[in-house]
């Protein structure tokens, strides 16, 4: 233990002396497991304290911390995930890497798949280890590069805020927190307007999510047709909800745009923004009906149970 915390000491040392530098270095490090028992935890709001004084600055830090948790991650998928096993059998003892530690990261990759990538970057246990098992699945390394840079930066960036301000509303993320209080105030006042139509909508919900836990069975056996009827139901929902809007634009816009903002407040912002009410109408109605298309195209791109299964193959060997 003490050597760890000597190991610590000496890291907020060189990052006090060499600056960006040292943590570019130091998360290169930390991500390919060489550093990874010195936590970001600690290093990170350190560094941030010591570099970031300015909105010019935060960037830059976020930046400089995300390329290099990057980089590092990217060592890792390709040392230890390429290699795999004998890889860590070799070198594990070194890194503080265990066999348990593997298998722990491993089971998580093959429960959720590759976006486990971007979200497990905001974890402590998770974020160092999601490489390895990402590389042994022979994951996609554009979708691994793009998913460990997003996670990374989300990280990097909650850390460094936190030291940056405590709610300082001018600060660079303050001004978002702000806008993002008020648009929650507006969002409960419009539920406590709305009860009834939002108790509906939520009860609806609750029975689709109801429904699909006790058809469970039924989804495993038959996947594939499951995704099928899911797609459809939600590219003719999109057109439905299209049909609907653009034919009350066409023939009594001041009706049904009245009729709209009573249950929906949102289209109102285009009205603000100076379009007519007609106007307002058709887009909300034509994005409603491109989502809808949009989500079925992707989908169709989409085999999760073949990635899935995939991925517990490669896994396995």
């Amino acid at each position: 233990m003490s050597a760890l915390a000597g190991l610590a000491d000496a890291v907020l040392g060189l990052v006090r002396q060499y600056g960006y530098a040292a943590v570019f270095v130091y998360m290169v490090l930390e991500t390919a497991f060489l550093l990874h028992y010195v936590p970001s935890e600690v290093v990170v709001p350190f560094a941030a304290s010591q570099l970031v004084h300015d909105p010019l600055s935060f960037a830059a830090f976020v930046a400089d911390t995300t390329a290099g948790a990057t980089v590092g991650s990217v060592l890792a998928y390709v040392v230890f995930g390429r290699y795999g096993r004998r890889a860590l059998e070799r070198y594990g003892r070194y890194v503080h890497v265990t066999e348990r530690d593997l298998d722990r990261s491993t089971a998580l990759f093959a429960r959720y798949g590759e976006s486990s990538v971007a979200w497990g970057r905001l974890l402590p246990f998770v974020r160092a280890f999601i490489s390895i098992p990402a590389g042994l699945a022979d994951m996609d390394l554009r979708r691994f590069v793009a998913y460990s840079a997003g996670g990374a930066l989300l990280f990097n960036t909650a850390l460094t805020y936190l030291v940056y301000t405590a709610a300082d509303e001018t600060s660079p993320l303050g001004a978002v927190v702000a806008v993002a209080d008020r648009a929650l105030a507006a969002e409960l006042a419009y539920v406590d307007a709305h009860t009834r139509f939002v108790i509906v909508v939520t009860g609806a919900v609750l029975l689709v999510a109801l429904a699909a836990w006790l058809a469970r069975d039924w989804l495993r056996e038959h996947p594939a047709l499951a995704k099928a009827m899911t797609l459809h139901a939600v590219r003719a929902l999109g057109l439905l909800v299209c049909a609907l809007f653009v034919l009350g634009a066409l023939t009594a816009p001041a009706n049904a745009f009245a009729v709209v903002t009573s249950l929906w407040n949102d289209p109102l912002v285009l009205v603000r923004l100076g379009f007519t009410e007609r106007v307002a109408l058709l887009l909300v109605g034509l994005l409603a009906g491109a989502l809808g298309l949009l989500a079925y195209e992707l989908g169709t791109l989409v085999e999760l149970t073949a990635l899935r299964d995939e991925a517990r193959e490669r896994l396995s060997r």
